[in-house]
């Protein structure tokens, strides 16, 4: 009986396999008869030229514009939420001043006389000291996080990986957006976003922000 009961329990696992087999393979064929499913195409800088992120050979974490505003991210220590191996938090006794780990790199007290073990940059100009550097994620057209030494490309100071800003650019259109928080303890926040073009070669934008919260 011992006998019977392995060879239909063989029985039962090769049918079970095979349904779910048959079932995804059907998928794609589905999707073909019905609406076409693609995959978006990011394209990053992570190398200092335009590639598709699937051709870059480095650990990359790349959030779009659309991607911050749907998960509400207002200042880069929010995106440690959704990067593996990255810390991102306002140091001690300041709420400006950023303290950034990535695997495990990184600088606890970022003192004046250290260099940081994380490069930030914005638009490929690097930004030397963590003072000031816990920034808004305003009119960002798009922020890429880089896991791993990155000495290569961006200097010593990247041997955690490197963070990068890209700006949005400048449209070809008149462009204006606002956002606006309020909240506990006197909370009142203000973003706000302009561009316009001047002529057909120039153009001119800016972007600020206000943020202020009363104390407890």
């Amino acid at each position: 009986m011992t006998n019977n009961m392995i060879k239909f329990s063989a029985i039962k696992y090769i049918l079970l396999s095979s349904v779910a087999m048959g079932g995804f393979s059907l998928a794609p064929a589905m999707a073909q008869d019905g609406d076409k499913v693609t995959l978006e195409e990011i394209i990053v800088t992570a190398r200092r030229r335009e590639e598709r992120l699937q051709d870059v050979p480095i650990a990359v974490t790349a959030f779009s514009a659309a991607d911050i505003e749907k998960r509400g991210i207002s200042d880069i220590t929010e995106l440690a939420q959704s990067t593996p191996s990255l810390t991102l938090e306002p140091s001690r006794a300041s709420n400006n001043t950023l303290s950034a780990f990535l695997r495990g790199v990184g600088q606890q007290d970022p003192l004046a006389g250290f260099e940081p073990g994380v490069a930030l940059y914005m638009d490929d100009v690097y930004l030397a000291r963590p003072h000031g550097a816990l920034l808004e994620v305003l009119d960002v057209e798009r922020i890429e996080i880089l896991r791993g030494p990155q000495g290569t490309l961006y200097g010593r100071n990247a041997m955690g990986g490197a963070i990068k800003y890209v700006t949005k650019r400048l449209g070809d259109e008149t462009e204006a957006k606002i956002n606006g928080n309020l909240g506990t303890y006197a909370q009142a926040d203000i973003a706000a976003a302009v561009s316009t073009p001047i002529s057909d070669i120039a153009k001119i934008g800016f972007a600020a922000t206000k943020l202020s919260r009363g104390g407890y």
